[in-house]
């Protein structure tokens, strides 16, 4: 309950000349600084007004506030409209993104693979690149796996960080030094909230890019090698080492000292290796049983082997006595675990598609042997790969 002040009069007595029609008697005057207030009893009525001398009557209630609540609430819902719109079409731009950085990097990888310095090397190496590693009948999608990636550019250059040529450039001559490959994909993304604000398009353009290439390693761990060290022609070469790609090379020379292989015609060994020279120690031991098993099952070097790791400049130690037999019959097994038992060349192999890879084995570059029995060993200069015959 509120009780007003006895009025006091500021000035001279005002007199009242705005009491409305009908005013009933329980209510009185009473005046404070010129204004008449109409009170019931002593006690403001219960709707109380002033009243000014004009004869205007002004509500207490606060009736402004119920339309700034109507203006609160517009501007709440459009602020929770923008949030909604920013968890939904960049929520979906975050996957579209994702999707394709993944497809972009398993095509870089992929397609890397490929690329063996010859035209058709560099063709299939676009295929897959534009496709993904599962190809055209299985092609990597997006937008949770419902769309097939269809907007993809790729470019080719000899090193990470040189010039990117297009593939009608990089595939044009017979031959060529492309080792790394660029991938871009690309999508529009839909977005349906965010237009509602000024400025914003329809769709926006995702890109996803990745790059990956070959680059000569100058260490092997992890299970990575097979214990041969076939000898380099040119020891100077330390890309190919005097090898040529597509022609046939001993691994392990026969005791007589003559390759049987075309790409041995005519070569003399340097220094004065044993008459079994090929094998090497990578930290399988001398046992038949752990070299055939090297060959086999790979496995070395490992953490847990001596050396743990092989790397260029290290010399390795040969492994003595003839074994020629028991190691052939392994290097079969070994090619018989490949999927593609048919192909007889590289050039076939990779064409087909169909292999797994086993027959692609790693090795050591052997440079001048030295010593004898025991004590043979040879200096590492490089690695290569091999496609191992299946007969």
């Amino acid at each position: 309950m509120i009780r007003l002040p006895e009025p006091r009069p500021l000035g001279p007595p005002l007199v009242c000349k705005c009491t409305p029609k009908g005013d009933s008697a329980p209510f009185r005057r009473a005046h404070s600084n010129g204004f008449c207030l109409r009170l019931d009893n002593g006690r403001p009525a219960p709707t109380a007004e002033i009243i000014t001398h004009a004869g205007r009557r002004h509500p207490i209630r606060k009736r402004a506030e119920r339309g700034f609540s109507l203006i609160l609430l517009s501007l709440s819902l459009f602020v929770m409209l923008g949030m909604l719109g920013l968890a939904v079409d960049l929520g979906r731009m975050f996957v579209y993104k994702n999707e394709l950085q993944t497809f972009a990097d398993a095509s870089a990888l992929a397609a890397a693979a490929q690329m063996d310095g010859t035209q058709t090397g560099l063709q299939g190496a676009n295929a897959t690149a534009l496709t993904g590693p599962s190809g055209a009948t299985n092609p990597n999608k997006y937008n949770f796996d419902s769309t097939t990636v269809s907007t993809v550019a790729t470019s080719y250059a000899t090193s990470f960080t040189g010039t990117y040529d297009n593939y009608t450039t990089a595939s044009s001559p017979a031959t060529n030094s492309y080792r790394f490959i660029k991938v871009a994909a690309s999508a529009n993304v839909p977005l349906n909230f965010l237009p509602m604000l000024p400025g914003i398009s329809n769709a926006y353009t995702i890109t996803a890019s990745a790059t990956a290439g070959q680059a000569p390693g100058d260490t092997i761990a992890n299970g990575g090698l097979l214990p041969f060290a076939p000898d380099a022609h040119t020891q100077a070469d330390l890309t190919n080492f005097g090898l040529t790609p597509g022609i046939e090379y001993s691994l392990k020379w026969p005791k007589n000292g003559n390759s049987p292989c075309a790409g041995d015609a005519g070569f003399i060994v340097p220094g004065s290796p044993p008459s079994e020279h090929g094998f090497v120690d990578i930290g399988e031991g001398n046992s038949n049983s752990n070299v055939r098993s090297a060959i086999i099952s790979g496995g070395y070097p490992n953490p847990n082997s001596n050396p743990s790791s092989v790397s260029s400049g290290d010399t390795l130690g040969g492994v003595p006595g003839n074994r020629g037999s028991s190691i052939f019959d392994a290097l079969d097994t070994r090619a018989l675990q490949d999927t593609d038992d048919v192909s007889t060349t590289w050039t076939q192999y990779k064409a087909s598609g169909t292999g797994n890879g086993r027959r692609v084995v790693t090795v050591a570059i052997g440079a001048t042997w030295s010593g004898n029995g025991n004590n043979a060993h040879t200096t590492v200069l490089g690695f290569a790969n091999f496609l191992l015959d299946t007969s």
